[in-house]
This record gives structure tokens, sequence and C-alpha cells, in this order.
């Protein structure tokens, strides 16, 4: 029986000889946390995203101008390209054609771009980009938007503006053609038509309101409500690289505060395209209300609101009623609950260095 026991003691110590012969010079102790090693852990590979937004977008290219001139991409693992196109409706057509992932655009030509074959969803506000007031003379006795009726209206049809306008006429009880009359116009010409009493009153946004509101003597606003800057993104994009996407949602909180703790700087790289004076261009980017209450990047309140998500159903419903889209837009099919919780996720600020994003 000894010898039995002995033999299969020798052939045990034989087993682990081999094994341990195996694994020699090799570290078979298991990582921590299942790392390969601790400092020796790559990061994830940065993946690529194409951006677009227009030269003459107030706040949208505040947005594409600090990607483009910082480091916040790089920081939360993108690697972008982002490029500035005339206009908004050059960018809704490159969307349409596939090619950006994510725009930066306002609320109005969002929901055109959704309406037509753009394949994407709503994953962030930018806030205020300005103005849409429906204004008067100084010298003008009209008060309050109940005064026009019977009174002549000079407005762009088929626009963000006017969409505002049916808006405001609707919530004082009053209806084109019954109660008063629109006329459809461009900005100069309805400048001159108010000027020469041909209109009444006109409609205009920014940066036309804030251009009106210092003149002298100053146009006087009746009645008003703002413009939103949207992000919008590829659903190819999204459902390829979700947690890219959850990166992104990241980029724009830093960029927000980014850009509210480096105004001149933003300023200044957007002011060679925008066509407007500086100070016009101060006074009209001051009224993004996230500029004021940004300074930490928690205060970055980028997420969609119900008062948000309210407006943009509104501007698919009078798209539809205009026949400037083809299709019934369901506002739930366009928000992703994943990112939208992302988007109101706090990041931790003892992680997070505020000088980490820095100008390249």
């Amino acid at each position: 029986m000894r010898k039995i026991f002995s033999v299969l003691a020798l052939l045990a110590f034989g087993i682990i000889f081999m094994v341990n012969g195996y694994n020699c010079g090799n570290d078979t102790t298991p990582p921590p946390n299942g790392n390969n090693g601790g400092n020796d852990v790559k990061p994830p590979a940065p993946v690529a995203v194409k951006i677009g937004f227009p030269k003459k977008g107030l706040i949208l290219n505040h947005y594409g101008e600090t990607l483009s001139r910082t480091n916040i991409l790089e920081k939360n693992l993108l690697a972008g390209t982002v490029t500035p196109v005339d206009d908004e409706v050059a960018l809704r057509t490159a969307l349409v054609n596939k090619g950006f992932d994510v725009a930066f655009i306002s609320d109005f030509q969002a929901i055109l771009a959704l309406g037509a074959d753009f394949n994407g969803i709503i994953i962030a506000n930018l806030g205020s980009l300005g103005r849409s007031d429906l204004m008067v003379t100084s010298e003008s006795p009209i008060q309050k938007i109940s005064e026009l009726k019977g009174k002549k209206i000079g407005v762009t049809f088929n626009s963000a503006e006017h969409s505002a306008l049916l808006g405001w006429l609707k919530r004082e009880g009053l209806q084109e053609g019954r109660d008063l009359e629109l006329v459809n116009t461009n900005d100069n010409d309805k400048l001159n038509a108010l000027q020469g009493f041909r209109i009444d009153a006109l409609v205009t946004t920014d940066p036309r309101v804030e251009e009106l509101h210092r003149q002298t003597p100053p146009f006087r606003s009746i009645y008003d409500s703002h413009n939103y800057g949207v992000v919008l993104m590829s659903k190819d994009f999204y459902k390829q690289q979700p947690q890219a996407a959850a990166r992104f949602i990241n980029a724009l909180k830093e960029t927000t505060l980014f850009i509210s703790t480096h105004k001149p700087d933003v300023n200044n790289w957007i002011k060679s395209y925008c066509g407007i004076s500086e100070d016009l261009l101060w006074g009209v980017s001051s009224i993004n209300i996230l500029y004021f209450s940004t300074r930490k990047i928690n205060e970055a309140r980028i997420y969609i609101s119900e008062t948000f998500t309210g407006n943009l159903r509104n501007l698919a419903a009078y798209a539809g009623q205009q026949k400037l889209i083809y299709k019934t837009l369901i506002m739930n099919d366009l928000l992703v609950p994943e990112l939208l919780d992302e988007a109101k996720k706090e990041i931790d600020p003892l992680k997070y260095d505020p000088a980490g994003a820095k100008i390249k």
C-alpha cells in the first residue's frame, strides 16, 4: 500500500512540475479589475464622427468652432471632423445625403430634415438661438397683439417666424384672414413696408431683432418667443456606436462649459463669417441662458425638457399642415431614452478637470 501511495505522490509532483515549467517566465496572476496588467491597459480607440454646423447660425457655430478648436472631442475618445457649411439649408441637404453623423441645427430646420429623408434622432438641446419677435415702430400706438385686429403683419411664409406668429395668434384667439392679414415678404422688404406704413407690424428673428432694438428710435416688441438649438444624430451612427454617442453627450456638456467660460475667444472665432458687428454678436449670444448659468460641468443643462419637446411637436404639426414635410413625425420615435438619461446624468466633479479642455 505504501508503494502505491509513493507512486501516486511522485506522479502528482511530476504533473505540478510540468505545469510550472510550461508557465515559466509567464506571470499568471490575474490582473486587477480584469485588466491586462493595470498600467498597460490601453483606452478604447477613438471613434470617428462627422459633425456639421452652419456658419450663419449663432450659438450653433459656437459649438461647432469650439469642438473644432479644442481637444474636447479627443478627451472623450472621439476623432471628429468638424465642418462648417454655408447655411442651414445646405446643412439639411448634407444630412439627408448622409454627409454628417451629427449636426448642430435650429429646431425648425431639424423638423424639416427629419420630415424629409434624414433617419435621425434628437439627442440634446443647445438653448436659445435668439428670438422671434412681433415688432412695431416706436411711434406706433399698438401696445399688444389684440390691437392688431384689422391690421397687416409682414412675415416670411413657411419659416420659423411664420410658425411662431401662428402660435401667438392662436393663443390670443386671433385668426388669419378673419381678424387680420398676413403679408408674405422678406426681412428687408418688410422693414421698408413698416416704415412706409404699408404694414402695421412685422415678425423677424435674431440678429435682426437685436439690431432693431438698437436703432434710434428703437423698434418695440409686443410679442416674442425663442428659437432653440438641436443636436441631431444619425440613427445608424447611434446603433453602431452607442458608447460613442454617450461620450458625445459628455463632450457637449464640456463644450457648453467652455463656451460659457471662454466667451471672448469663441465670439472672436465666429465673427469673421457671421456678417454682423461684434457688439451685435455679443448681444445676440448673451440671450442663451446656458452662457450665464454654466460655471460648473453639471450646470450644462443640455437635456430635452417637456417644454422643449412640446415646441418640437408644434413645429412638426405646423410643417405638416404647410406640407413642408411629407410624413408625420412621432416625437417619441425621435428620442432615445438611454441618451436622454445620459444627458441628465451628472459627471463626477472630483474626476473632472475643467482646465483639461484646451485650445489647440
